[in-house]
């Protein structure tokens, strides 16, 4: 019976610090791809991901973010980076920007 309330005192707990980290992420901001929340250039971004192993990328603008797709692994994927902070895109950025 002890062990019982031990294990759900310690799940509240590590809840609790999952909603605490939630809460204090910077809304809108996506992992870094490039360090440094600073602008981009399409030549960095292209050797950023020919560095990690991608191959045949194509880099097309779409407002502040470069819409990326390549291959790598033997899989083709999308990478949107924003251009002003390196950052990939979040899942709830707008498309509009």
């Amino acid at each position: 019976m002890d062990r019982r309330w031990i294990l759900a005192g310690g799940g509240l707990l590590l809840l609790g610090l999952a909603s605490v980290a939630v809460v204090t992420a910077e809304p809108g901001k996506g992992p870094a791809f490039i360090a440094g929340d600073q602008p981009v250039t399409e030549d960095q971004v292209r050797q950023k991901l020919q560095s990690d192993g991608w191959s045949n990328v194509q880099i097309v603008r779409d407002g502040q973010y470069f819409e990326t797709i390549g291959s790598k692994d033997g899989q083709t994927a999308k990478v949107a980076v924003n251009s002003q902070t390196g950052r990939l895109r979040a899942v709830d950025d707008d498309d509009d920007d």
